[in-house]
């Protein structure tokens, strides 16, 4: 019961139209619940969270195309690569970019981030230093067979390869990738027998 100082008497809350307006409040309550909860999901979909099939050979052994150290004409079977959009790349990182070299087209591939801006790359021999230091790559499939070359990494500049080093198309022929070509950062795997792992 509730005292209703207009018409000084008490009015019954619990009366047909209460109830209809309790339940109207309810539902649109209800209503902006799920509205709110779907936008975030699509803000974090398009603008911080986004998927890859890997396709190719380039990144064997460390992510699978399909049909392991083969080629496979199905570019849909490959591991699926979960991307971070927003985060800050370093060196190490697996990501997937697009960048625009001539020999691509325009497609989006996935390589290991070696150098970042301010670095120094060089192949020699068959081996890559970084900033003049011999890198540790345990990653890789086997050693390389390239020619030798240096590369300075500029501002806003990444150099990329893949681990399967004979069998990519990378930095090496391509030049440096800008990040603004970067799609994302991969942070999860998910294998061809559906386990999740780290890069």
């Amino acid at each position: 019961m509730q005292f209703d100082d207009d018409n000084m008497e008490l009015m019954d809350l619990s009366t047909p139209s209460s109830r209809t307006k309790k339940v109207i409040i309810t539902v649109i309550v209800f209503l902006l619940v799920v509205i709110l909860a779907v936008t975030s999901a699509l803000i974090v979909k398009y603008y911080v969270i986004s998927t890859f099939v890997v396709e190719g050979t380039s990144m064997w052994p460390t992510l699978d195309g399909g049909a392991g150290e083969m080629m496979d004409d199905d570019l849909t079977n490959g591991e699926i690569l979960y991307l971070n959009k927003l985060a800050k790349i370093r060196r190490g990182d697996i990501i997937v970019c697009t960048p625009d070299w001539p020999s691509l087209g325009g497609r989006t591939i996935v390589k290991r981030v070696i150098g970042i801006e301010g670095d120094s790359v060089q192949i020699l021999d068959n081996k890559v230093y970084l900033n003049g230091e011999l890198l540790d790559e345990p990653y890789i499939k086997e050693e390389m067979n390239t020619a030798n070359g240096f590369w300075e990494i500029g501002k806003g500049e990444l150099f990329c390869m893949g681990d399967n080093r004979n069998e990519s198309l990378d930095s090496r022929s391509g030049g440096t990738v800008a990040l603004s070509c970067v799609v994302g950062r991969c942070f999860l795997i998910k294998g061809l027998n559906g386990k999740l792992r780290k890069p």
